[in-house]
């Protein structure tokens, strides 16, 4: 991902369910860029971004580690043409090649056919949880 993909990835911020406006992403961007534990792709597709992934090489004291995905998102008229598929795949690259042997993704529990995607990606059905945030400051 560059500077000149995040007018597309804002927009596909909104397509997420995150809207959110180019100033904002750019802001993120920035405070993500050159983090090389941090890997944001893209997929160009015609012209445009058809879709973009962030990855993320982390360790915890309990499960050693790994590779999530923050998140993931193709442009919603060109889902189910393989470019989130092919995003994954990028990021599994990323991440193997920095030396991580597994892959998290979460999802939200009413994304159904993103639960399928990712069973058919070979991703398995680990645990159920509750996310809680708190607003500080």
């Amino acid at each position: 991902m560059t500077r000149d993909d995040l007018e597309d990835a804002a927009a596909l911020s909104g397509e997420l369910g995150y809207p959110t406006d180019t100033a904002h992403v750019r802001a993120r961007f920035d405070a993500l860029d050159g983090r090389a534990e941090h890997g944001l792709l893209v997929a160009e597709d015609g012209g445009g971004g058809g879709g973009w992934i962030h990855v993320h090489d982390d360790w915890t004291l309990e499960s050693g580690r790994m590779a999530e995905l923050l998140g993931l998102v193709v442009r919603e008229a060109r889902r189910g043409a393989g470019i989130g598929r092919a995003l994954v795949a990028e990021a599994e690259r990323w991440a193997a090649a920095r030396g991580c042997t597994r892959l998290r993704v979460r999802s939200n529990v009413v994304r159904e056919r993103t639960h399928r995607f990712y069973d058919g990606l070979g991703f398995r059905r680990v645990k159920s949880q509750q996310v809680f945030d708190k607003e500080l400051g």
